[in-house]
């Protein structure tokens, strides 16, 4: 193989990209996991009372 392939300015933006993909992957594999849950619903009135009255 060539030299220059391995050469340090080059091995950084790879490294970097690789791990900028995988964290972008993680991030829809939870966004997937939390949609996939079903519709947000707010909490039920009850819920806020406790709240208000402190």
């Amino acid at each position: 193989m060539n030299k220059d392939f391995f050469d340090k300015r080059k091995i950084l933006p790879l490294l970097t990209a690789l791990i900028s993909i995988v964290i972008g992957l993680i991030y829809l594999g939870f966004v997937f996991v939390l949609d996939f849950r079903g519709p947000m619903n707010p909490p039920p009135s009850e819920a806020l009372i406790s709240v208000v009255t402190y």
